[in-house]
């Protein structure tokens, strides 16, 4: 701190209590420059179960998102409603004046992204995700090992989400695995995170290539698996591969390899190793190892999000704005992971075909 500044307390009110909305409702309280102010939901009894399992008991409750928005003073919405639903919310925050941090994915469809984009250009609103995996050690130290070039010229670079959600996953809502809400299935929904790695890391995607189908839940309109080839703009090949069917559900995976070293990445650093070793390699290695005591988590349990990420993630966006820069994870970032899902569903429904990522 400099002299008597002060850091921007931001006003922050969540809309959507659901899994993921919860663990925005726990992590809010405790960053040093935010305050919960209110939440919404369409079910009270969701919205006063989340404000009591984070100890926030008093925090106004809404069922209405426009009513809190005239009726309380918020600096910023956190949404966590169904994926489809993010260009609503976002163009009804920023037309009151508020800031929007989206969950992930930011929508569903690009049209409503650029949409997105355009509103908060004209308004001056920021607007942000959360892809919170950017934010572990082991996944920022294979990013800026490839910025150093360490890797040479790549080879190939893949990531693999082999996940599981028992059938009930998809019937206690209306929304998930669904196209119109949930912008489709395990690729949309859980890989997202992984897909959004991968292009961070390695860079664009110029093409793909995949099939898909739902094999393990045969009542979701969408996909529970799926296998995708790539090739990069840089020349590489990849692979991306998700499914919610494979019992019990083990840990997402991101390998990338080249002429001069390679990387996995799998519950922490699994493999670290260069033609050109630095000192401080072995060290990484030691301190980002994976814990073989860790639970599945969220490979087999939606439930299990930890908040230690998006304590990073949401620490990472509000210190951008405070800077008065829009954030890592901001919207033109966000749209490039959606952008390679999308061509991948176009690929499945041409029959494997490669299609070109727009």
């Amino acid at each position: 701190m400099i002299g008597n500044t002060m850091p921007k307390q931001w006003n922050c009110a969540v809309v959507g209590c659901g899994t993921v909305g919860q663990t925005h409702v726990r992590v809010i309280p405790h960053l040093p420059n935010a305050r919960l102010v209110a939440v919404c939901d369409v079910n009270p009894e969701r919205a006063t179960g989340a404000l009591l399992k984070a100890n926030q008991p008093g925090v106004p409750m809404y069922q209405e998102m426009s009513e809190m928005l005239a009726r309380e003073e918020i600096d910023v919405v956190h949404l966590a409603t169904p994926s489809g639903m993010h260009c609503q919310g976002t163009m009804l925050a920023m037309e009151h004046g508020k800031h929007v941090i989206c969950e992930k994915p930011i929508e569903i469809q690009l049209d409503l992204i650029d949409q997105m984009i355009a509103t908060s250009a004209k308004t001056g609103m920021r607007l942000a995700t959360i892809y919170q995996n950017r934010y572990a050690d082991a996944n920022r130290a294979i990013k800026s090992a490839v910025a150093e070039g360490r890797f040479g010229k790549l080879a190939w670079a893949g990531v693999f989400t082999p996940w599981y959600r028992p059938d009930k996953y998809y019937t206690d809502t209306n929304w998930r695995g669904t196209w119109k809400l949930d912008g489709g299935g395990a690729i949309m929904n859980q890989s997202v995170h992984s897909v959004d790695l991968l292009q961070w890391i390695v860079g664009p995607v110029k093409s793909v290539s995949a099939y898909a189908s739902s094999r393990i839940h045969p009542t979701i309109e969408a996909e529970d698996t799926c296998s995708c080839s790539l090739e990069f703009e840089n020349g590489a090949y990849g692979t991306i591969m998700g499914s919610t069917g494979m019992y019990p559900g083990l840990p997402a995976r991101l390998e990338i390899g080249g002429e001069h070293g390679c990387a996995v990445q799998e519950n922490g650093l699994k493999f670290f190793k260069f033609r050109q070793e630095h000192p401080e390699d072995a060290e990484l290695l030691a301190s980002l190892a994976p814990n073989p005591a860790v639970s599945p988590g969220v490979a087999a349990n939606a439930a299990a999000t930890g908040n230690d990420l998006h304590t990073r993630n949401l620490s990472a966006i509000f210190s951008a704005w405070d800077d008065g820069r829009d954030a890592e994870t901001d919207a033109p970032e966000s749209r490039k992971a959606v952008a390679i899902i999308q061509a991948i569903y176009e690929s499945v429904r041409a029959g494997g075909a490669a299609v070109g990522v727009k």
